[in-house]
C-alpha cells in the first residue's frame, strides 16, 4: 500500500504538471474573456478497505470493508481546470487481526472533514469526459465504534471505543486520488487516505484507507 500511495502521489503531480503546461500553451495562443469562478456541489458515496499501518511492526493488521458518505464542493480557479474545495462526510476506519483461532476487529465510525482539496479537471478533447487528479488533507473524530473478537469459534465480549484504554478517537492525514467525470455531472473516483494519528496511543502508525467512490454534481 505504501508503494501504491507513492505511485498515486507521483501520478497526480505528473498529470497536474502536464495539465498546467497544456493550459499555458493554449492560453498563449487563444485569448478568451475571463469568466467568474464557478462552484460545483456534489454528493459522494463509496466503499473500500479500512486498514492500519504500524511503523514499528513487521506486519500490520488486515483490512476490512468500510464506507464513505459525504458532500463536497469544488471552486474553480481562473477557469483553467484547477480548483480548490472541501468535503464533509461520515466515514469508517478499522482493521482485522486473525492469528490461529483468535480474531479481533475494530469498526469505528467518524465525522470526516477535508479543510483543503486541490485538483485539476483535465478535459479530454472531443468527448464529455475529464480526468480529475487531486490531493488534500483531512481531519476526523470517531463518534462510535467497538472492538469485537472470537477465540476458537467462541465470541468474546465487545468493547466500546470509549471504554478501551489508550484509544484515541482523533485521526488526520493526507489523501490523494484520481477521478473520471462524465458530462461534468457523473464521477467515479479512486482515493487513498493515509493518516498520521494512530488508534492506539502506545503504537506508532496510522490509518490506511482506500476508497472507490461514486459522485453526482448538482
Amino acid at each position: 500500500m505504501k508503494k501504491f500511495f507513492s505511485f498515486l502521489c507521483a501520478a497526480v503531480l505528473a498529470v497536474g504538471a502536464q495539465a498546467q503546461l497544456v493550459t499555458s500553451r493554449s492560453v498563449s495562443t487563444i485569448s478568451a474573456p475571463k469568466e467568474p469562478s464557478r462552484t460545483t456541489w456534489m454528493v459522494r458515496l463509496g466503499v473500500g478497505s479500512n486498514g492500519m499501518v504500524y511503523s514499528d511492526a513487521d506486519e500490520g493488521p488486515d483490512a476490512k470493508v468500510g464506507y464513505f458518505l459525504g458532500f463536497e464542493f469544488n471552486k474553480s480557479i481562473r477557469q483553467r481546470g484547477a480548483y480548490w474545495g472541501m468535503d464533509f462526510a461520515l466515514a469508517s476506519r478499522g482493521w482485522k487481526i486473525s492469528k490461529g483461532g483468535y480474531e479481533q476487529k475494530l469498526a469505528a465510525h467518524n465525522i470526516h472533514w477535508s479543510p483543503f482539496i486541490f485538483g485539476w479537471k483535465i478535459a479530454i478533447p472531443d468527448t464529455k469526459f475529464s480526468i480529475d487528479p487531486h490531493i488534500g488533507t483531512y481531519l476526523a473524530v470517531d463518534y462510535a465504534g467497538k472492538y469485537t473478537g472470537e477465540y476458537d469459534g467462541q465470541d468474546l465480549d465487545d468493547v466500546k471505543i470509549g471504554d478501551a484504554e489508550g484509544y484515541s478517537r482523533f485521526d488526520g492525514g493526507l489523501k490523494v486520488g484520481v477521478g473520471v467525470w462524465y458530462a461534468k455531472r457523473y464521477n467515479l473516483d479512486l482515493t487513498y487516505q493515509r493518516g498520521f494519528l494512530t488508534d492506539n496511543e502506545d503504537a506508532d502508525g496510522g490509518t490506511s484507507n482506500f476508497w472507490v467512490r461514486l459522485g453526482y454534481a448538482f
